[in-house]
């Protein structure tokens, strides 16, 4: 370019482009508003609205060194198609990624749920085997603390055990008491 600007034969080729430019110019800046009122639809984001204006006009700009002015086909018509193949494309790449979010949604979700799972499947076990040292550990306790136990394990209250057992309230708590030791001893 620069050397076409210092041969003094080229001026009249830097004219002819200057003014290509400048009618290329006009036209696009016609365009701009068919452009944009065409990209007023529902499906389309206001804030893409720009985005697809510019690729519009780009791909408008790389048709316009390619298009033949002399055939029958107006230009108005692959401005059009560009429109409108711009529009399907976003809308494409719209459902594409939700389509995609979904798909990540749910293996969130799932991978959520293996979790829950697991952790119930292991708090299921660990109570498992508590439980089941607790009850070995309760056949080492004397007669009475056994069957006070067993009765607290079936939630009944310490007044209640008093009046099945024919003791004293004061026997029950005491005991409950030297069992929560003694058991505690022996898990650890």
């Amino acid at each position: 370019m620069l050397q076409r600007i210092c041969q003094p034969e080229s001026t009249t080729i830097l004219n002819n482009t200057l003014d290509d430019a400048n009618a290329l110019i006009e036209l696009l800046d016609k365009m701009q508003p068919y452009i944009w009122k065409s990209l007023n639809h529902f499906s389309i984001h206001p804030n893409d609205k720009e985005d697809l204006q510019q690729e519009i006009l780009f791909k408008v700009f790389k048709v316009l060194s390619q298009f033949d002015f002399s055939k029958e086909t107006p230009l108005a018509h692959y401005v059009n198609r560009i429109i409108k193949n711009t529009k399907n494309d976003y809308i494409r790449k719209k459902l594409i990624n939700l389509k995609r979010q979904k798909l990540l949604e749910n293996e969130f979700l799932i991978t959520e749920q293996m979790l829950r799972q697991q952790h119930t499947i292991d708090g299921i076990v660990l109570r498992k085997e508590i439980v089941s040292t607790l009850h070995q550990n309760i056949d080492k306790l004397t007669e009475l603390e056994q069957t006070i136990i067993r009765y607290v394990l079936k939630d009944y209250k310490p007044c209640e055990i008093a009046t099945i057992l024919c003791v004293d309230v004061k026997v029950v708590y005491n005991t409950i008491h030297r069992c929560k030791i003694k058991l505690r001893h022996f898990l650890k």
